[in-house]
Order: structure tokens, then sequence, then C-alpha cells
């Protein structure tokens, strides 16, 4: 019989998305030689078991599921897939979450949504210490799979391994690393795993839980809420709820494995591996955009109270706030039909920051008044953004408020008499 082993995909200049610390060098140094015990061994399986090693009976695969950390990738977790074989003394990790900076037009594909993920291969003691580093928990789940069924993922897994199978498109909510554990888990059983996915209850969206996630991310949550438009505020099906490694975790709990006429648990134990004290606060408010959009509409509203004074400041201010408002639009517009992202698409955002305001920002700038008409079609328009702003199909981010606020105030009506008697006493004849 022809011998094969196992294909090492991952090098140092491949990187797991959770960070990667040199001070990790001697287990990941090590991991190579527990992978050339792994892989160096005969092959003595036929068909789909013969392209990995004979695993003992003693093997078993785990789902290992990590907690948040303090970063905006890190704040939904992470999950992974564990092969351990106390006979032969492996214990390696499986991670659909690699991805190699080096590759091909690296920037050029992540701007488009075209981003190529791996699968990589680590060994459990690099694992732990690095999540243990970075204060983050992880959870195990011991799935009920027979010697025969756990070849198969193996073997799955090891042909996945290979250069011309590794890349996978990455996809945020439907090819991610959780998800791609459902497809490796239902391809290698031939579909014999019974999942259950419960409806949930009420209107679930993937920004409602997007938002549950990023409680201390404020400007991570902004940046998605901009970027990501009203595909994914639909209501969710159960299966949906797989994009997250905690709607894995659950939905594996309720599982199980059909041999026969027969079903089992698919999970035998489940344990703590490692359980952070950390807490991920949030940054000062100062800092925050609910305080940042907030000093914007103040500045707005002393602007507007003393534009006859601040007449040339007040309209570069005007012409700023537009501006961005324009630019935030373009990008807006670009990602929706210029990349892959399927969720940037009917962006309810453009109502407030339409492209065109650039270029109206500049005029407001430049002119040296604004036209009478414009001012009152503007003053209009925004009054009914910020009345509709809770009624629309797509959920929009509250801290936005202030500053569309800012805007609509920019085009109060303005009468220079009555507004400078606000500052100036009225002086009367006390007889």
């Amino acid at each position: 019989m022809k011998v094969k082993y196992l294909f090492v995909s991952f090098s140092l200049r491949f990187y797991q998305i959770k960070r990667f610390s040199f001070r990790y060098w001697p287990s990941f140094i090590s991991v190579f030689f527990i992978i050339n015990l792994f892989v160096l061994n005969p092959l003595k399986a036929d068909s789909i078991e013969s392209d990995s090693p004979r695993l003992s009976k003693e093997a078993q695969v785990s789902i290992l599921t990590c907690g948040p950390g303090p970063e905006l990738y890190e704040a939904f977790g992470h999950s992974a897939i564990r092969i351990k074989d106390p006979i032969n003394g492996l214990d390696l990790v499986f991670n659909y979450g690699v991805f190699d900076f080096n590759q091909e037009n690296f920037y050029g594909n992540f701007a488009k949504g075209s981003m190529l993920y791996m699968l990589g291969l680590s060994s459990m003691d690099e694992f732990m210490n690095q999540y243990r580093y970075y204060k983050r928990s992880v959870r195990e789940q011991v799935l009920n799979l027979d010697s025969v069924e756990i070849q198969k993922l193996v073997s799955f897994l090891n042909t996945n391994l290979r250069p011309e199978n590794r890349e996978y498109h990455y996809d945020y909510f439907y090819n991610n690393c959780s998800t791609k554990i459902v497809d490796l888990l239902d391809s290698a059983l031939n579909q014999s795993i019974l999942w259950s996915s419960i409806q949930p209850q009420g209107k679930i969206t993937h920004r409602k839980l997007i938002h549950q996630y990023t409680v201390f991310q404020p400007w991570g949550r902004l940046g998605i809420d901009l970027g990501l438009g009203l595909p994914i505020d639909q209501p969710m099906t159960g299966k949906e709820f797989r994009f997250l490694p905690d709607g894995i975790e659950q939905e594996l709990s309720r599982a199980k494995i059909k041999r026969g006429f027969l079903e089992f648990p698919m999970v035998i134990s489940s344990s703590v591996l490692y359980q952070s004290d950390a807490s991920f606060g949030s940054d000062t408010f100062l800092i925050s955009p609910a305080f940042i959009f907030s000093v914007l509409l103040f500045i707005s509203i002393f602007l507007f109270i003393k534009q006859n004074r601040l007449a040339r400041l007040f309209r570069i201010w005007n012409g700023i706030l537009f501006s961005l408002a324009g630019i935030l639009g373009l990008i807006e517009t670009l990602i929706w039909f210029f990349t892959n992202h399927k969720t940037a698409a009917w962006n309810f955002n453009l109502i407030w920051a339409n492209p065109a305001f650039l270029v109206l920002g500049f005029y407001l700038m430049i002119s040296a008044q604004k036209p009478e008409w414009l001012r009152v079609l503007l003053f209009y328009y925004f009054g009914i953004v910020l009345a509709i702003w809770f009624v629309l199909p797509q959920e929009l981010n509250v801290n936005l408020l202030p500053f569309v606020a800012g805007l609509w105030v920019l085009q109060f009506p303005y009468e220079k008499d009555s507004l400078s008697k606000i500052s100036k006493p009225i002086l009367t004849d006390p007889l």
C-alpha cells in the first residue's frame, strides 16, 4: 500500500486571527515534532481512511468554544476542533480561522469582501497557552463518536489541509470558523447528525445579536451599523445562529447522532478548560460615539445662535458636517455596489449620509450665502429623517442621532434681530 502522510499547511507566515505571540516559540516549534509523529505512521486503512494515520480506540474529538476578547474581531468568540489520542501522544487543534497576510492582493480582497481563510493546525498546549495569555475562556464538548466516525472525521480534516483544499471564501455570517464545523461534521459523517435548531421567539436579527456581543465595542458596533444594510435586519431562522460560536455550542448540546434506527446524544461531556476572570469593559465615555456626536451637536447649536457674529465659521462648520456625511455615504455606496459584501445592500444610512452631500459640503463652504430654498428644503428633509428614524425597516445606530440633529439645527430659520436679542438685556424706562 502506498504510504501517505498528513500534510501540514501552516508556517511562520500564517497567522491565527486571534493574534500570535512569539513568546510561544517553544510550543510552536514542538508542534512540528508532534505532527511528525502523527504523520509518519504508515497507513493501514482502506478507502477514505487510507489518507490518515490510524488512531487508537482511545481517540476522541471535541469542539472548543472560546470566549470573547477585548478586540472587535474577538468579540464574538471562536470555535475549533480538537483531536486527542493519548495512546499515540497526540493532542491537536484544527482551526478554520487562519489567513495569510502574504496571499496575493490581500488588502484588495479584504476591501472587496473576498477574503480567503484557511484551515490551520496547532498543538493543544500552544492553543491553550495563547488563550490563557489573553484571558479568554475555553470550553470543551466531547463528541459521541466511535472509532470509525473519528477516523472519517480526521480523514476529512487531512484532505482539507492540502494546499488545494485548505482555503475558503470567508463570510462573517454564512461561512466562518463556526459554520465550517457544521459543514465538516455533516460531510464527514454522511449527514447522520440530527440538528435541533430552535426557532427564536420574537424578531431576532443578526444586527441585534451583533449589538449584544459588542456592548463594549461602541465604535466597532457603529462601524458595522454604518457598513451593513437591510439584509441583517431580517428575522433569523434557528440555523442562522450558527454564525456564532455560542450558537454552535448550544446546538451541539441538543443534537443527536443517528446509528441505524437508534439516536444518541451528540455530546457525551462538557467542561470548562479555562475560565477567565477578565472583564473587557468599554473605553471611557469621553471618547465614545455618543459623547463625540453630542459635542458636535452642541457646537452646531452654538454656531447657529452666534452665526451673525461667526458667519464664516458657521458656513465652514455647515460644510464640514455635510462633507463628512457625504464621505460616509460614498463609502457605503462603494461597499454596496462594488464589493462582495452582500449584507451591505439596501443601506438606509444613505438617507442621511448621501454621497451628494460631499459636493453640497464644498458648496456651502465657498458660498457667501446659502439660498433660502435650499435651507428650507434641507430643514424639512432632515426633520423627516429624524421623525422616521425609529420606524425604518433597518435599525440605525442611535449614536448617530446627535450628528443628524446637528445637520437639522443648522437649517433652522434664522432672524438676525430676534437672535441678537437673546444675548442682550432689554432696557426699559422705570417710569
